[in-house]
Parts: C-alpha cells; structure tokens; sequence
C-alpha cells in the first residue's frame, strides 16, 4: 500500500464532515438515555470536479487508476481551511495512559513566545498521520509552548518531536466510491470522490 499527494486540482465543492464513534443507550425502564464516547472518529468528505477538461482531466482520471480503488492512500485536506500562525511546532509527550482516556488536548513546543491565539478554533492540525481540528483558541507561553485542545482524540502513539502541520494540513483517505467521469460536448467531464480517513494509517 502507499499514499499519494492529491493533485493540485481543486473540487468545485466539498463536503467535509466528523464521523463520531459514539453510542446511545436508552434504559426500557425509566427511558434515560446515556450516551458513550469510544475512540475511532473519523473525517469524511465528498469532492465534486465539474467541467474538467484537457490536462486536468487527464491527471485526476490517472490519479483514480493508480489508487486502484481502496488499495492505495491519499493525502487530503479541507479545501475551505484558512492557515493560521508561524512557526514549527512539534509535539510532546504523549503516554499511552493519556490515550486510553481519550486524549482531547495535547501539549506542543517549538512555537514562537507569548502569541496570543497561535490556534483559533476551527483550524486544522495533522501529525502522525492524524487530521485533527482545535476546538479552542490556543496561546503559546514564554518558552513557545502551548496546551491545544483538539477533535478527534489521539488515535495512537505519537513520538516525541513529531512536527505538525498546520498549512494546508491533511489527512490519510482511502476512497470508498468508484469515482466515474461524465463527459460531454466540448469534452468536458465532471468526476465525484468519496473518501474516509483510514485511522490504521
């Protein structure tokens, strides 16, 4: 298996969404429902290409072939992110302890001193080959660290100085659609991908 950049060709549209692993559970006696939260969250997203022609079209349809349907990864990302910050923050520790309770908030180093809102909620983060949005502001400290707090959880070990990503940051997808192109006159074609994030990558 391997994972290819996406081609610089950008979707017409873009649904972009949060596959959450929760549970509800309703008791037949009093009807109180609890919900559960488990890790395995996922991003999901739906690209339409509309009017491709000549060259473009030629390389997204080649693009589809070499993925050989769910054999091969791709790197993709939220067309509609705005990039946020300077720097080149890496990550801390991570103990498995913290990911067995679900780790939410992680610690970074490396960025520049007393910024405030280095992250806005909203912003797209990825290490590890992990996508990850920040759920709250983020302010570094004097020694350029900073606690953020991001969804979905830590999904796995991460090493220590493991750099992140914070432009144009992607994720690794498999697709789950076999993506057709509808051509016609003067040779224009319109081609839909759907695609998961694989969160064994």
């Amino acid at each position: 298996m391997a994972t290819y950049n996406f081609p610089s060709i950008t979707p017409t549209t873009q649904t972009f969404e949060l596959v959450t692993n929760t549970k509800q559970f309703q008791s037949p006696l009093s009807n109180a429902i609890q919900t559960v939260s488990r890790n395995g969250s996922y991003w999901k997203t739906t690209m339409v290409f509309n009017n491709l022609s000549g060259a473009e079209r030629a390389e997204l349809q080649a693009f589809i072939a070499k993925l050989d349907g769910q054999t091969h990864r791709m790197l993709l990302r939220d067309y509609g992110h705005v990039r946020r910050g300077e720097g080149s923050p890496v990550v801390n520790i991570l103990t498995q302890t913290d990911l067995a309770q679900g780790l939410t908030g992680i610690t970074l180093d490396g960025a520049p001193a007393d910024v405030d809102n280095f992250f806005r909620a909203g912003d797209y983060i990825s290490f590890n080959n992990e996508l990850h949005m920040v759920t709250d502001n983020a302010d570094t400290t004097s020694t350029g660290s900073m606690s953020v707090y991001i969804a979905p959880p830590v999904r796995k070990p991460t090493d220590q100085n493991s750099p992140v990503t914070f432009f144009n940051a992607t994720g690794v997808f498999m697709m789950t659609n076999n993506p057709q192109w509808r051509t016609q006159a003067p040779y224009f074609s319109s081609i839909t991908i759907e695609a998961i994030e694989d969160v064994l990558a």
